[in-house]
């Protein structure tokens, strides 16, 4: 009996560990020096809840989850994936990560279009549920979340906002939020830019993508129709690029993700922003 406790416990122990090490998604693009908890990311390597991936001047780094969702991570950035619960066959879950520094864009999948999913940061908390979302820490205006489809929320201990699609807040000195926005256009680029790849980068493909072979992939994968954009019709580009990562990663993905029902939200009117003041126009 002696002889065998330890062995009992070892084996308990590696099981809880494989328990723990489950991968939540995977790499669909990355450019280096992007490292997932010390180790360099690779294009298909899988991705582990609790896991902290950090970029440096030059990289970037995009995990599809199992439920289809995705989370780019800008240059000069770090990121924790906090939880990441699903269930495909009822198409529910539980997701959340916390951003500390730099940029992060996120496009929902099942589980964001059910439960919704919620981004940790210094100045707040973002929930979005079945949209697409930015959130740069260090922009020039500041700390700037930014609501490009779908509902998505703002709140911390004082103040509370809903950022209606195509619209932004930043953060005021006092720690509270801004009055809702419509994004500029040029600002919109420079978010875009922390996520794209650089002169001689190619997301970490073996094959570099080409025109023919992006619209070969992008089939019939559009933007879906809804609320008005106010001028952001442009946006749908970044559906496109979105689609064509997951094609390429969902092979990589565990088989429970491919029967994922993806649900359709009809946009409402908001509630108002609780606590937010209008941004100084001085």
């Amino acid at each position: 009996m002696k002889i065998l406790l330890p062995i009992l416990i070892a084996a308990l122990t590696a099981f809880a560990g494989a328990a723990l090490a489950e991968s939540v998604g995977n790499v669909g693009a990355v450019n280096q020096s992007a490292e997932g908890n010390g180790r360099q990311l690779s294009v298909g390597a899988g991705v582990e809840a609790r896991e902290r991936i950090t970029t440096n001047a030059v990289g970037t780094a995009q995990i599809v989850f199992r439920d289809k969702s995705t989370m780019t991570v800008g240059r000069g950035s770090s990121v924790t994936v906090n939880k990441f619960v699903y269930n495909s066959q009822q198409g529910v879950g539980e997701q959340s990560a916390k951003l500390t520094k730099g940029a992060l864009r996120f496009v929902g999948g099942a589980v964001s279009h059910t439960e919704g999913a919620k981004i940790e940061t210094p100045s707040g908390s973002m929930a979005v549920r079945g949209g697409m979302a930015y959130i740069c820490l260090n922009c020039p205006q500041g700390a700037v979340f930014a609501a490009l489809a779908g509902e998505v929320t703002l709140s911390n201990g004082g103040s509370t906002v809903t950022i209606p699609p195509g619209e932004m807040v930043t953060v005021l000195p006092d720690g509270t939020f801004s009055t809702p926005t419509p994004i500029p256009l040029d600002l919109l680029e420079t978010l875009d830019s922390r996520f794209a790849s650089g002169g001689g980068q190619d997301g970490g493909a073996s094959n570099p993508p080409t025109e023919n072979g992006a619209a070969q992939q992008l089939g019939d994968a559009r933007m879906p129709d809804g609320t008005p954009w106010q001028g952001l019709g442009d946006i749908g580009a970044f559906w496109g690029g979105n689609a064509i990562v997951q094609s390429q990663a969902q092979s990589n993905n565990q088989a429970s993700a491919n029967g994922v029902h993806v649900l359709t939200t009809t946009h409402s009117n908001r509630p108002p922003c609780t606590n937010c003041r209008p941004t100084s126009t001085d």
